[in-house]
C-alpha cells in the first residue's frame, strides 16, 4: 500500500542520473569525478572534533526543540554582523527562531504548517526545482504550480506573470536565492515583490537562504533584511514569512544536519507543536558545534575564497560565465541528456542533466539544454575536471555534434 502521491518521488533527479548512466563503463585508467552533488568535499572548521570530545556529558541528555541560550546568542551575533542587526531587530529571537536539522526536514514541515488553510490549494515551485521543494510542496496538500525559471527572465519567476486565481488559492511559494541551479541573486526588489504578495494574497513564502554566504563580489541581502526594511508599524515583523539558513553549504558540514528556521511567531509555535511530536532534533553536543559554526567568519571567508579559485579555473579552461554565488556551474550543452552520458563514458565525470531538475510546464522544459556542474572539490580536482571538460567539448563532442 502506498499513498498515490508518492510517485511523483520516482524523477529525483539523482536517481534518474543513475539510472541514465549506470549501464555506462567509464573508461579504463581514469579516475572517477563526481560532480552531480552539492557536497562540499573541503574540511569543516577544525574545532569541530575538539568540541564534541569536550562535550561528552550532553550525549545523555534529549535535544530541546528550542535548543539552548548558546545557539540563539550565537545565532543572534550571525545574524548582527552578517545582516544589519537583524537578530536585535528579532527581539526576543527564540520567538523568531528555532535550531533544525538542515533544510530539507523543515521545507516539508513548513508545507505541513498550512494544510487546510485554504480550498483547492496551490504550492508555487520554482521550475527548475531542488526535489525536496517539489516533494514539500505534497505537504501541503496542495496541487503543484510550476513557476519557469530561465534565461528569458533572468533565472527568476516572472512574479507579475502569475495569474490571480492561481495566487488566491496559494498557500505556499518556495523560492531560493541564491537560486539553484544558476547561482542568481534575487535583487531586493524582486524580494520584496515576492514579500508583498504573500502579504496581499495571504500565503507563506518560504524563502530557502542556504547559499546566501558563498558569492563572488556582492554579499546577497537576506529576505530577512528586506522584512525589516519594509515592515510597517503595527505590522508583524515577519507575517507570511520563513527562512531557511543551513551550514551544509556555507561551512563544509553537510554531515552536521544543522541551521535554523526563521518565520512570523505563529509559524514558529506551529512548528514547534509538531517537532515536539515527532520530528528529528538537533543533539545539543551538534547543536553547541554548530552554534559556534555561525561565529566563524574566517572558515566561512576561506571557503568563499576556494569558490573564487575554482570559477576562476572554470573561466580559464572553459571561457564560460560563472555565477554571482553558489558553487554550480550552470553550462549550455545542447542536448544535456547525451552530453551526460558522454562525459560519464569518456571523461568519467558525473554530471546532472538539467532537464532533470524540471520539469515540461506548458510544453517546454525551462532547465533542457543546461549541465549542472557541482565545483565542490579541492583545486586540484577541479583542475583536473575543467582539462577533462575542455577537451571534451573541444575534441568528442565537437565530434558528435557533425554527425548529429
Amino acid at each position: 500500500m502506498q499513498n498515490p502521491d508518492f510517485s511523483l518521488f520516482n524523477d529525483n533527479m539523482f536517481q534518474k542520473t543513475r539510472s541514465l548512466i549506470e549501464n555506462i563503463s567509464p573508461v579504463a585508467g581514469m579516475s572517477e569525478i563526481n560532480m552531480s552533488i552539492g557536497e562540499p568535499q573541503q574540511d569543516p572548521p577544525a574545532f569541530i572534533s575538539k568540541m564534541l570530545s569536550q562535550n561528552k556529558c550532553d550525549w545523555s541528555s534529549y535535544p530541546k526543540v528550542k535548543g539552548n541560550k548558546k545557539f540563539y546568542d550565537d545565532v543572534k551575533y550571525y545574524l548582527n554582523s552578517r545582516f544589519n542587526k537583524i537578530g536585535d531587530w528579532l527581539n526576543p529571537l527564540d520567538n523568531y527562531l528555532l535550531p533544525v536539522p538542515g533544510t530539507r526536514e523543515p521545507l516539508h514541515m513548513l508545507g505541513y504548517c498550512v494544510r487546510g488553510t485554504k480550498p483547492e490549494p496551490i504550492a508555487l515551485i520554482t521550475n527548475p526545482f531542488y526535489h525536496a521543494w517539489r516533494a514539500a510542496g505534497l505537504m501541503t496538500g496542495s496541487n503543484i504550480h510550476l513557476m519557469d525559471a530561465c534565461s528569458e527572465n533572468g533565472y527568476l519567476p516572472d512574479l507579475s506573470k502569475i495569474d490571480e486565481a492561481i495566487l488566491s488559492r496559494t498557500t505556499v511559494m518556495y523560492l531560493c536565492s541564491p537560486t539553484n541551479p544558476h547561482g542568481v541573486i534575487a535583487s531586493e526588489e524582486y524580494l520584496l515583490k515576492a514579500l508583498k504578495l504573500s502579504r496581499s494574497y495571504d500565503f507563506l513564502l518560504v524563502v530557502d537562504e542556504c547559499y546566501i554566504d558563498i558569492w563572488r563580489d556582492n554579499a546577497p541581502k537576506s529576505i530577512l533584511e528586506i522584512a525589516h526594511k519594509y515592515t510597517e508599524n503595527g505590522q508583524k515583523k515577519l507575517a507570511n514569512l520563513a527562512v531557511l539558513n543551513s551550514l551544509s553549504k556555507r561551512s563544509n558540514a553537510a554531515g552536521l544536519r544543522a541551521g535554523f528556521l526563521c518565520a512570523d511567531p505563529d509559524v514558529i509555535l506551529s512548528y514547534s507543536k509538531i517537532a515536539a511530536n515527532g520530528l528529528a532534533l538537533v543533539p545539543t553536543p551538534l547543536l553547541n558545534v554548530s552554534a559556534e559554526i555561525y561565529r566563524d567568519t574566517v572558515h566561512n571567508k576561506m571557503v568563499r575564497e576556494h569558490y573564487n579559485r575554482a570559477f576562476k579555473i572554470a573561466e580559464q579552461y572553459l571561457k564560460c560565465s560563472i555565477p554571482d554565488a553558489g558553487f554550480f556551474l550552470w553550462l549550455p550543452v545542447g542536448d544535456d541528456i547525451k552530453c551526460t552520458k558522454l562525459l560519464w563514458e569518456h571523461m568519467a565525470i558525473k554530471v546532472i542533466p538539467g532537464s532533470y531538475m524540471a520539469v515540461a510546464n506548458n510544453g517546454t522544459n525551462p532547465a533542457s539544454g543546461y549541465i549542472r556542474i557541482a565545483m565542490v572539490h579541492r583545486l586540484d580536482i577541479i583542475e583536473e575536471a575543467m582539462k577533462r571538460l575542455q577537451r571534451f567539448f573541444q575534441n568528442i563532442w565537437q565530434e558528435h555534434q557533425i554527425n548529429d
